[in-house]
């Protein structure tokens, strides 16, 4: 009972889901016609009413197979329609699918099952044939009709309708009957289960399965298993059947065979006539890119320039005033450094221009007599504060440690350096050094004790440990050494490097000495305890001793030591090369004493050219020679300085930033040492000398500075350069490279969403052009049959004309079975090319650009052809009418004719009128399509087809009832589509490429065309700007003979720059004219240029391209045949999309709006700058009136125009001030070209002005010129006559750099950094560096410092009531501003400080500068000479150092070189320096000594919280204060 119950719930549950699906079904939009059928059926469903009845009547319920039962017959709903194609067979294929889609959640085999579902034939084409017969004249048709089987038909459709568990019912059924007809009983089959599987053919099988799970393919193996049958040939009954329908069967199974076989090789066929057609009519060589040799000359604009050395189009901006053209790569280079890390510099960006004009800024020559140091406290604060941030991130970092104390650096200091110090080229170079002429083939050669050898090799060991100035245990080593070793040559050897010994110094000596244990190690590696084979030690002795030949042949030696070596080499024993300290007790050394003893002349001569002649003495170290101190060196500290700091303050970074630039510069020259010697190493060539390494480092700034002019520049590049080497910079690039990565990955993933959506848009067209194909011939083919079958029929008469005009597709499709099969053999969606299918493509993006189902492509004389035609056809028509003026004079006609008639007439008129007026407007409408094609911005492409609509090349087409258009409008809509989409695209991942650009890691160029040149677009420059980078083309012949316009032509030595490349650091002098050594240096070139013609680095032409006209030029001259400009088209067309977007964006005019704020003298801007007709300027003519307003100007203008009679052409610098009312000392430079002129009428405004108010006396306009400028970023202006002639004057002043010239209004002067404000407050930035601000310095200084040393004195002559303090705050109140006064005030304040201190006695008093100066005279030197003595200059030290700081300065020889400075400065920032040495000084000896105050005993005893605000109370100005 309770499975019962089970399967009746389990029966409810799959009635109630069958019931929602039925009413899914019955809900579908338009179901009417399959809810209840118009010929229904006894034996068939064929509406969802049927099939709702049998679901009640349960006629599904058992389980899976009523499952399939009832999928059947919905799907037999559907399919009925679509097999009569009837006029609901398209509704049915939509609900069909859907039903499919319900029947496939339940099970994916119920959803085959619904679409597979067929009606029976007398259904589906029954009810057709019956009314398509009636008006048919055969006479046997009834009787043809009554000769097929019904019961048959039934038959076969009920065997079609079975369901899988049905058809194995049957099986079993029919294997029990076979069984029994066999002689078996029918309760055998039970011992069998079978199992029926549908084929892909559609074919079913059933296999039967015994108990064991034995396999059975047809009913005959049972019944053999059973032996029920015997199966031996011509056995029993019914043999001769068997063998009948077995050779049936095998006959049939080879027709099944052949016929597979065969479909599938047709399937071969036509796909490969398809690859065959695709691969013919791609044709894939024209397909294939076109190289850049290739295009060099293929005859265009582009290549006729570069032959010509011209620019097509020509640049907006070459240079920048007062930067020299080759150095604008470095200017490039610095500013972009600066905006890149303006996070990490803690500076605010600047733009381009302003940026190189204030590297340029030279401020007005001031009289020496009024003040000194002007010129540095007009510094712009951008400079300021960029080398304020670039000087605080490098001392930050502690990479600066490897520069700081390069300065200080000797050889002797890289030799007492530990190897983890040295790199692996810098340790291989000092093992390798060798100093000492000795045979090593020899010395290996000889004959030792393993252990021996082992025994002064450890000896010898312990002097790698030891340092050059430990000359002791070298010394004794060495001794040990010489006593342990049998190998008189290792004995020669060391008593010769001992002849190199000094009592101070054994560097020499240890070199030798390590050399020499090295070159052992390596070529007896068995000396260890290693079990190596006799011939490997013999191969390693035979590599170290060639080594060590060459070595040996660098070294030049004395022909008297080596004799003196050889004669003692066989007679000197162990016992007589023993030291007796003793005797060397007396002497320093018998090695020494021979060391400085002179010799024979021979040897003093030979000793001459060993260390006199520097063209022969092969170098031995790549450290640079030590640079004289500075004056600057002089006022810093000994050590690095530390942040915070003042020395790295507004008032003192200017000398600061000198001295780390020669740091880092000498730092630069040392590795440029090292890179020569490793090259050379590298290439096995011979060390260059000590006269070649001189050489070198005197040209080092220019190999290292190569394309500096500009000393700014040059500071610049110098700083950045070693800023590139920070800790602090490098994490940042990493942390971006890696926020840049992940930002690319995004970006790569939406890029391939956006393909893969063209793609499948793309599929989708594909798709639609196929089916578009297959339904054409379709229709051919019908519509061919069905004139074939009209043709027949008028000569048999077999049908009727109301058979024939009700005569439907399907109708003709079935018409017999010929035109079935025919029809059955179209091309499917599947078969067609892709030449075919790409035409079609090509055809519905046509329509869809256009909107339309249907589009004409006309040329544009077939419209006119079409257009004459039209009005020959109006004009037959009006003739039609017959005589219309006596059709108007007898009133003959009725209304509607005579308004016929007159709008026949207006057609005819309007005809003409385009007839005359079309031409010129088609002509500039192409003209613009062409532009716009070739431009593919959005914006001038919707321009041009609105142009194009409007010269009547596109219409609506009466015949197809679709448009018609011009062919190059066809084309100019297909760009505007594919523009929109790339627009759409760029949109979606503009977030994504601002943060991707937000990761800033270096500016990758745009792109580069056939001839090399780089293309460049800067973050933070304009969005309009594109530089350009060429190489000059190098001309060996003179350049008299070129043309201004061709810039590009340039001989070598105009090209050239820097220092020139030593070849001998490459290949030696005996490979050098060889073909390989010429074809290397060769090949090496072309790094500098690509024709190997320099061996220097390469000036290289840079231009700008600002205007959009300029870019559209340069996009035209691209060629989309190179993969490379085709690539640089595209982004270039990005470029000016922004552009576009950007003067959309804005009201005013494109690079305009800015200058909607003020004129040329600071009033409001006049209404000039309107839309205007080209042709009411002139571009000649304005000389005379240009000639009479030159009088106006000054004395010094009109000489600069003297020459000049005409504004047209003329380059003009307009000055605008943005903003008048909150910011009018601010104003803004344009430049720009005249490029025509015009009279424009005014009213007479100053006669105006003249009479009385409300006087109503007219007055006659006057006439004012009125000129056109086109500005550089694009757009015009229209300006007046004085804004012309001093636009002009002002623009040939800021060219030229004409003296005394200065924009004191200009942008770059009026920066501030809102980052850092290292300069400190606004206000105060501009003068940062000027006397007035050292003056306020000093006096903070002073208060800070006067208290504390007040304390430590009994005599107290500063203060108090001698007035001097007062009287020195006095006079730096009043005369601060004068750079004399500040410099006169900081030695008073030395002289007080230095009284303060005690001066120079060790009781305490002061020693006066009369005593300081006749102490100085009395020594050897004064302290002026001292200073400008460059040997002495390394000595001096003005730092307090040590614990024993008894005063202010160490010496009077100190005292006097400071004052000395102090004296002689011209800056500010000295004299800030020489206060801040004042400070530490001072501070020292606060620290080092006590204070005289005794302090009350409460206030040391009391609490850390009462201490800290009784210090922060007397920490106030004027209170009393004890800082230590």
């Amino acid at each position: 009972m309770a499975d019962d119950a089970e399967k009746a719930a389990r029966r409810e549950k799959h009635k109630k889901r069958m019931n929602k699906i039925l009413f899914k079904c019955w809900n579908l939009p338009d179901a009417e016609p399959f809810q209840d059928s118009s010929h229904p059926s006894t034996h068939e469903v064929r509406d969802l009413t049927s099939v709702g009845q049998n679901l009640d009547k349960g006629v599904y319920q058992h389980g899976r197979s009523g499952w399939e039962l009832y999928a059947k017959d919905m799907g037999i709903v559907y399919n009925w329609h679509i097999s009569r194609r009837g006029k609901h067979s398209t509704r049915a294929k939509a609900h069909l699918d859907k039903v499919v889609g319900f029947f496939s959640k339940v099970d994916p085999i119920l959803g085959e099952l619904v679409s597979k579902s067929k009606p029976s034939e007398d259904s589906s084409d029954g009810g057709g044939k019956n009314q398509t017969s009636s008006g048919k004249k055969r006479k046997n048709s009834e009787k043809d009709n009554t000769n097929s089987s019904p019961r048959k038909k039934n038959n076969v459709s009920s065997t079609e309708r079975l369901t899988l568990s049905q058809r194995e019912k049957r099986s079993m059924e029919m294997l029990a009957t076979y069984l029994e007809e066999c002689g078996g009983e029918r309760s055998q089959s039970n011992n069998f289960r079978c199992m029926v599987v549908q084929r892909p053919g559609g074919r079913y099988e059933s296999i039967f399965f015994s108990v064991e799970n034995k396999r059975f393919k047809s009913m005959a193996d049972v019944a053999r298993f059973l032996n029920l049958v015997d199966d031996r040939p011509g056995s029993g009954g019914g043999s001769r059947n068997n063998s009948k329908s077995s050779n049936r069967g095998q006959k049939d199974s080879e027709k099944r065979k052949l016929k597979r076989e065969l479909d599938k090789l047709m399937k071969l066929h036509t796909k490969a006539v398809k690859v065959l057609d695709d691969h013919c009519n791609e044709n894939p060589v024209k397909q294939l890119p076109m190289n850049d040799v290739s295009m060099m000359d293929d005859g265009s604009n582009a290549a006729k320039a570069h032959r010509e050395g011209r620019i097509v189009p020509s640049s907006d901006i070459e240079a920048f005033p007062g930067i020299p053209a080759h150095c604008i790569p470095d200017l490039f280079l610095v500013w972009d450094f600066l905006c890149t890390f303006c996070r990490a510099l803690s500076l605010e960006p600047i733009e381009l221009d302003d940026f190189a004009a204030a590297l340029s800024f030279r401020p007005v020559n001031v009289p020496q007599a009024s003040s000194h140091g002007d010129s540095a406290s007009n510094i712009p604060v951008y400079l300021s504060e960029s080398h304020i941030a670039l000087l605080r991130l490098l001392l930050q970092d502690p990479t600066s440690d490897n520069w700081w104390w390069s300065i200080l650096e000797t050889p002797e200091m890289v030799e007492e350096e530990g190897e983890e110090y040295l790199n692996a080229t810098d340790k291989k170079r000092k093992s390798a050094a060798a100093v000492v002429k000795i045979d090593m083939e020899a010395l290996l050669a000889a004959e030792e004790d393993t252990v021996t050898t082992a025994r002064w090799l450890l000896a010898l060991e312990d002097v790698r440990t030891r340092k050059p100035d430990n000359t002791g245990p070298i010394k004794s080593a060495v001794r040990n050494a010489i006593a342990a070793t049998t190998n008189q040559y290792v004995k020669s050897y060391l008593k010769k490097a001992m002849r190199k010994w000094n009592k101070k110094s054994a560097g020499l000596v240890k070199r030798a000495v390590v050399w020499l244990v090295d070159r052992v190690r390596e070529a007896r590696p068995d000396v260890w305890g290693r079990s190596v084979d006799v011939q490997e030690i013999a191969e390693q002795k035979k590599i170290v001793a060639t080594e060590a030949a060459i070595e040996m042949d660098r070294i030049v030696e004395d022909a008297d030591e080596v004799n003196d070596a050889d004669l003692n080499l066989e007679v000197e024993s162990d016992e007589e090369s023993d030291f007796d300290e003793d005797e060397g007790s007396d002497n320093e050394d018998e090695y020494a004493d021979q060391a400085d003893n002179q010799g024979s002349p021979s040897k003093q001569l030979c000793s001459m050219t060993t260390k006199e002649n520097d063209d022969i003495t092969p170098v031995t170290t790549f450290v640079p020679a030590k640079p004289v101190p500075s004056l600057v060196d002089l006022l810093l500290p000994p050590g690095k300085p530390t942040l915070p700091s003042d020395l790295v303050h507004a008032l003192t970074w200017p000398p600061v930033i000198g001295a780390t630039s020669c740091r880092v510069l000498h730092w630069y020259k040392r590795r440029r040492n090292e890179v020569d010697d490793s090259i050379r190493e590298f290439r096995e060539l011979k060390p260059m000398s000590v006269a070649e390494r001189r050489a070198r480092e005197s040209i080092a700034t220019f190999r290292i500075l190569s394309e500096c002019a500009n000393p700014r520049l040059c500071i610049f590049r110098i700083l950045i350069e070693a800023a590139y080497d920070t800790y602090h910079v490098q994490q940042s690039i990493e942390d971006n490279f890696k926020a840049r990565m992940n930002a690319i990955k995004a970006l790569d993933a939406e890029e391939r969403r956006a393909k893969k959506e063209a793609r499948e848009e793309l599929a989708a067209i594909e798709a639609a052009a196929r089916e578009r194909l297959s339904r054409e011939a379709q229709e051919t083919f019908v519509e061919k049959k069905r004139k074939e079958i009209i043709q027949n029929n008028e000569e048999t008469g077999d049908y009727s004309a109301e058979f024939l005009e009700d005569l439907q597709d399907a109708d003709i499709i079935n018409f017999d079975e010929d035109t079935k099969a025919e029809y059955e053999a179209l091309p499917t969606p599947d078969s067609f090319n892709k030449s075919e299918v790409n035409t079609i493509v090509a055809k519905i993006q046509e329509e869809t650009a256009f909107g339309t189902s249907i589009l004409v492509v006309l040329s544009l004389k077939e419209i006119e052809q079409r257009e004459e035609k039209h009005l020959t056809s109006l004009q037959e028509k009006l003739e039609s009418f017959g005589d219309l003026e006596s059709l108007y004079q007898t009133h003959s006609a009725d209304r509607e004719t005579s308004a016929m008639v007159d709008k026949i007439r207006k057609e005819i008129a309007t005809c003409i009128d385009l007839k005359q007026s079309l031409p010129q407007l088609r002509s500039n409408a192409i003209d613009a399509l062409n532009d716009a094609i070739d431009d593919g911005t959005v914006k001038a492409l919707r321009t041009a087809i609105k142009a194009a609509k409007v010269a009547k090349l596109t219409g609506d087409d009466v015949e197809t009832g679709g448009i018609w258009s011009l062919d190059l409008l066809r084309d100019a809509a297909l760009e505007l589509k594919n523009a929109e989409s790339r627009k759409r695209v760029t949109e979606a991942q503009k977030d994504l490429v601002a943060k991707r650009n937000k990761c800033f890691i270096r500016t990758d160029p745009l792109g580069s065309d056939r001839y090399q040149t780089c293309f460049v677009h800067f973050d933070y420059d304009k969005s309009s700007r594109v530089w350009a980078e060429r190489d000059f083309i190098i001309c060996k012949d003179s350049l008299d003979s070129k043309e201004d316009s061709a810039v590009l032509f340039k001989t070598p030595n105009l090209v050239s720059m820097g220092a020139r490349d030593r070849d001998e650091d490459f290949l030696s002098l005996e490979d050098r004219d060889k073909p390989y050594g010429s074809s290397f240096l060769s090949f090496s070139r072309q790094e500098y240029h690509h024709t190997s013609e320099i061996a220097t680095l390469a000036m290289h032409h840079w231009s700008c391209y600002t205007t959009d006209r300029s870019i559209r030029v340069l996009i035209k001259n691209l060629n989309s045949k190179n993969d490379k400009e085709k690539a640089l088209k595209e982004v270039l067309k990005g470029t000016l999309e922004a552009m576009a977007l950007a003067s959309a964006s804005s009201d005013a005019p494109p690079n305009g709006a800015l200058l909607n704020g003020g004129s040329a003298e600071g009033t409001e801007q006049d209404k000039r700058s309107l839309p205007r007709e080209e042709t009411e300027f002139r571009s000649s003519g304005d000389s005379d009136v240009f000639t009479a307003l030159k009088g106006n100007l000054s004395e010094d203008d009109a000489a600069i125009l003297k020459g000049v009679t005409s504004a047209i052409g003329r380059r003009i610098r307009l000055r605008r001030i943005p903003n008048p009312e909150r910011a009018p000392d601010v104003a803004q430079y344009i430049m720009g070209t005249i490029t025509g002129w015009k009279t424009k009428i005014v009213p007479n405004e100053e006669a105006v002005n003249k009479e009385d108010f409300g006087n109503d006396k007219s007055h006659p306009p006057v006439p004012t010129p009125l000129w056109r400028m086109a500005l550089d970023d694009g757009g015009e202006l229209h300006i007046t006559d004085n804004e012309v002639v001093e636009g002009l004057a002002r623009a040939t002043k800021w060219t030229n750099q004409h003296p005394g010239y200065i924009e004191h209004d200009a942008p770059f002067l009026s920066y501030r950094n809102n980052f850092g404000r290292f300069c400190g407050r606004q206000v105060d930035a501009p003068s940062s560096l000027t006397p007035l601000a050292f003056a306020r310095q000093m006096l903070k200084k002073e208060q800070d410092l006067y208290m504390p040393l007040k304390n430590r004195t009994l005599e107290n002559n500063w203060g108090g009531k001698c007035g001097s303090r007062n009287a020195w705050v006095a006079s730096l109140k009043e005369y601060g501003h004068t750079f004399e006064a500040v410099r006169d005030g900081l030695l008073t304040l030395e002289n007080a400080f230095f009284d303060l201190t005690g001066g120079f006695g060790t009781n305490g008093s002061s020693m006066h500068d009369d005593e300081a100066a006749e102490q100085t005279t009395e020594s050897k030197l004064s302290g002026k000479d001292l200073l400008y003595d460059e040997v002495s200059r390394f000595d001096i030290e003005l730092e307090s150092l040590g614990n024993d700081v008894k005063g202010l300065w160490n010496n009077p020889d100190t005292r006097a070189i400071f004052r000395e400075i102090i004296s002689m400065s011209e800056t500010v920032s000295i004299l800030a320096l020489g206060l801040d040495l004042i400070c530490r000084n001072s501070q020292g000896y606060i620290s080092r000594t006590k204070s005289s105050v005794v302090h009350q005993p409460a206030f040391e005893q009391a609490p850390s919280s009462v201490v800290g605000r009784r210090r922060a109370a007397m920490q106030r100005p004027g209170a009393y204060s004890d800082f230590f």
